[in-house]
């Protein structure tokens, strides 16, 4: 039988192998916020970059947060249910999500698309609410003065009036909005403007492929004896005609404008960060997340030591 001091062993080794691994994670993301240089979205380079800019309203106009109803650029939300077993409560989330429909960015050089799928978003427009039913009241989160809406972080009258009023429901949700200014870090891309255009061999080959997908019509357009067949004339001029349309397609992707995109890094070693936060502020905050990792690491150290000598 495995004794508690065994037991306390490994879990705190995996406890100090957590830690480590995190103190790591925010040490590297402090040392990409204040060793990258902020690029310009017009003349940046391909690869992993740092920009700036405010947020725009995109082609199909403001996403509508699920929770409070307000208009954004960027959500993310949860429900939480609170459930008791004797005396434990906890909180057990019913439904998550958060939006992946990109926005846009401006930096006063050029306006970028932003991907925000695999970001992690940090923003100042975090809210935490009660209630006593599964869907908010959306009114009610447009007013964060009344009683049902509080701020997040640890309020000792927040959780009495939670408890006393027997509110069954945690409403929290994060919002990016237009206008917004934001820093962000992450893999930048540019297609269109004549970039990455496909050889036109290449190009008349796909279109050929396209059209034998419609072998019936191809027959109907080049097939002038009609014996149901392509014979080398006929086949000669369907190449030709290929070649022809390669050529217009590919003036026609030359002729594209440019589209500067930001999204999750190919490397998954490198953080995709978007925040309201100023790079100063942002690279504060990693710093602190790093300190506390590694006193959290001397602590387990302490308690790994006890165990092993008790």
């Amino acid at each position: 039988m495995i004794s508690e001091s065994a037991i306390g062993i490994m879990i705190t080794l995996a406890a100090a192998a957590f830690t480590l691994w995190k103190g790591f994670a925010y040490l590297k993301h402090y040392r990409l916020i204040t060793g990258t240089p902020t690029s310009r979205i017009r003349s940046a380079h391909q690869g992993y970059v740092e920009i700036t800019g405010h947020i725009i309203e995109g082609e199909y106009g403001p996403l509508i947060a699920p929770l409070s109803g307000r208009e954004c650029a960027w959500y993310r939300y949860s429900v939480s249910h609170l459930q008791s077993s004797g005396k434990t409560k906890r909180w057990r989330t019913e439904r998550s999500g958060e939006s992946d429909t990109w926005f846009q960015v401006n930096d006063g050089t050029a306006t970028g698309l932003i991907d925000p799928a695999g970001a992690t978003v940090r923003t100042i427009n975090t809210r935490t609410w009660y209630g006593d039913t599964p869907n908010p009241n959306k009114h009610a989160a447009h007013h964060p003065n009344k009683p049902t809406m509080h701020q997040s972080g640890f309020d000792l009258n927040k959780r009495l009036f939670t408890e006393l009023s027997g509110s069954r429901y945690r409403y929290q949700e994060t919002l990016l909005f237009t206008h917004e200014q934001i820093y962000a870090l992450g893999q930048f891309q540019s297609v269109g403007g004549g970039r990455h255009l496909t050889p036109l061999q290449q190009l008349s080959g796909e279109v050929i492929r396209e059209w034998k997908q419609s072998y019936n019509d191809l027959l109907q357009r080049f097939d002038r004896n009609n014996d149901k067949k392509l014979d080398m004339p006929e086949w000669s001029d369907v190449q030709k005609a290929a070649q022809k349309e390669a050529v217009k397609r590919r003036t026609d992707m030359a002729s594209a404008p440019t589209m500067h995109v930001l999204c999750c890094p190919t490397d998954n070693n490198n953080p995709f960060l978007i925040s309201t936060f100023d790079e100063e502020r942002l690279a504060i905050r990693y710093g602190w997340y790093a300190l506390a990792a590694l006193l959290a690491l001397i602590g387990e150290g302490a308690l790994l030591h006890h165990f092993l000598m008790s």
